[in-house]
């Protein structure tokens, strides 16, 4: 190649690339512009998604097998586009135990919740408590005094609306329940400014006895009332259902509907709940949809107890050792059920204590009842004394189960309280003493509560002259019973033979002493007697056992009255 010196012309190289070279530069140019476009048309970091509406729908008392039979459209369509659960169970076949359940994922032995009437203590965190710790505004609408805020599922919720008219002839049991229309027009009214994201409970009492629904939906359902309670209340989920859509969009939201237990209907006997513990009281409908959620039936055999964490961990809230279970997962994890219910010993009968499996259920009073769910779902073949082996490994099941859960302390029931669930058809369990070994297994003797039921129905009607001979011989029948003592001294009392009224409360306050609405029933009693210095005493009693007595202290009152001291009765 000549040197630069030398005059002659430079030729390029075809080989190699000049750097100066224009076409070389534009090039380089070029691509430095495309890598800065793509640096500056990078996507951004998502912002994370909002969390979504929690709406939880409880109906109280709704059988698992009223779905699907045109009673339910709303309900049915909610379960088309969601997970419907056909083996879900409640822990207790009465209401607040259930819900206590229900919203803090908590077996009954460990909340202490173990009857209506009894106040929850807060130890482990509600579903309200925690999602409004999350930055949820809370609210929850309730259509029966059993849910009342006095008994502590209000803790958490920003509104506990448990507002029900009141009616001056009959407070007491107008005081009890609401329409489930009014519940939902509250529960809209919130809704219309409620602070996203929110958690908004609704529950509806009206299937609970006594069945009373509005003409229409009782001729829905070809006249029979219960079903006619359940059209009722499936119609105003859809309202409810209806005024989210006008809201907020329900497809970002967690729904959840689920009855809290189930209702006998003469089955085995029992024509409401509470007393046995077969399927037709403890299972319950479950639903839930969300877009999270793929459209699906689950046979697994789930509980109530799962609702609460599986739905914190389908959301995300909460802690992992809150979250433990997801009932909601695609494969969701095989589970065994436990139930109780202590009522039966009101009327001096056996505890009942319940474990059931996909396949096997066990129920222990005072015998074993074993069902194979399989072949036998309506429980009609028990199977215990032919598979011992199968009974003792449920029993230690059961047992596990109570142990892990661990023990609350025994709480006791408000004499204001046995009053209201007096009105409602329920009886206190605080007469409770722990039944004998040998107490009657209360599926044997479940006609005595069918005549019970009646008697008490005749007598809150004031139809006493038909309950006295029925409460008698319930009385005689069970004398261990304190509830039927209890109810047949009432129906002296309100017959006008406060003498034999007298008589029997005496006897009741002596073998069960524990209560204050019997001492304060005592009192009445001999009030009425012209026995003021014994009425005096029986009301200091109930004030020992529940100082915060209303009745007794009233109580008190009129016996100042009686005796002419109204300084006194003033005070």
């Amino acid at each position: 190649m000549p040197s630069p010196g030398s005059g002659a012309p430079i030729r390029p190289d075809p080989t190699r690339s000049d750097p100066y070279d224009v076409r070389v530069v534009l090039r380089s140019f070029l691509w430095l512009l495309a890598v800065s476009a793509c640096a500056c048309r990078s996507e951004p970091t998502p912002a994370p998604a909002p969390p979504p509406d929690i709406v939880l729908i409880t109906v109280d008392t709704l059988r698992a097998d009223r779905l699907g039979r045109g009673l339910t459209p709303n309900l049915d369509a909610l379960a088309q586009r969601g997970v419907r659960f056909t083996n879900a169970r409640t822990a207790v076949p009465l209401t607040l135990p259930a819900h206590v359940t229900l919203m803090t994922g908590v077996l009954p032995p460990a909340h202490g919740v173990r009857e209506n009437g009894v106040t929850f203590k807060p130890g482990p965190p509600p579903l309200a408590r925690t999602l409004r710790d999350a930055g949820y505004s809370t609210a929850a609408f309730v259509g029966a005094y059993v849910l009342d805020h006095r008994f502590g599922l209000a803790e958490g919720f920003d509104i506990y609306n448990d507002q029900i008219k009141r009616d001056a002839e009959h407070s007491l049991r107008l005081e009890a329940e609401r329409r489930g229309e009014d519940v939902v027009n509250a529960a809209l009214a919130w809704l219309s400014n409620a602070k996203r994201p929110f958690f908004l409970w609704v529950h509806l009492y009206d299937p609970h006895a006594p069945y009373d629904p509005p003409a229409k939906w009782r001729a829905k359902a070809q006249g029979n009332a219960y079903d006619g309670e359940v059209a009722y209340a499936d119609a105003q989920i859809g309202r409810l259902l209806d005024g989210l859509k006008a809201r907020a969009p329900l497809d970002s939201a967690l729904i959840v509907a689920a009855g809290d237990h189930g209702e006998g209907l003469g089955e085995h006997g029992e024509d409401t709940h509470g007393m046995l513990a077969y399927d037709s009281t403890l299972r319950v409908p479950l639903i839930a949809a969300s877009p999270q959620l793929k459209p699906r039936t689950v046979t697994t055999t789930v509980s109530l107890v799962d609702l609460a964490p599986s739905m914190l961990r389908q959301i995300g809230v909460g802690s992992e050792t809150v979250r433990t279970v997801n009932i909601f997962a695609d494969v969701p994890p095989a589970r065994d059920s436990y139930a109780e219910t202590l009522y039966p010993a009101t009327a001096g009968w056996h505890p009942i204590k319940a474990l059931a499996t996909k396949q096997w259920k066990l129920l222990l009073s005072s015998e074993a009842e074993l069902y194979d769910m399989t072949a036998d779902p309506s429980e009609t073949r028990n199977l215990a004394a032919g598979t011992p082996g199968i009974v003792r490994q449920l029993t230690s099941a059961l047992q596990e189960r109570e142990r892990s859960a661990g023990t609350a302390p025994a709480a006791t029931v408000s004499q204001e309280a046995s009053e209201r669930l007096r009105s409602l058809g329920y009886v206190s369990g605080a007469t409770q003493s722990t039944p004998d070994r040998d107490a009657p297994n209360p599926a044997r003797v479940i006609d005595g509560w069918h005549q019970f039921e009646r008697a008490l129905s005749q007598l809150n009607a004031g139809r006493t002259r038909e309950a006295l001979p029925l409460l008698k011989a319930l009385a005689v029948r069970f004398p261990s019973g304190a509830v039927f003592q209890s109810t047949y001294a009432r129906a002296l009392m309100e017959s006008g033979d406060a003498k034999a009224a007298l008589e029997r409360y005496r006897d009741v306050a002596a073998r069960w002493p524990k209560e204050a609405m019997t001492f304060h029933d005592l009192a009445v009693a001999a009030r009425a007697a012209g026995q003021l210095d014994e009425a005096r005493r029986a009301e200091q009693a109930a004030l020992a056992l529940d100082a915060n007595s209303a009745a007794a202290i009233n109580g008190l009152g009129l016996i100042e009255v009686d005796a002419g001291r109204l300084a006194e009765a003033a005070e």
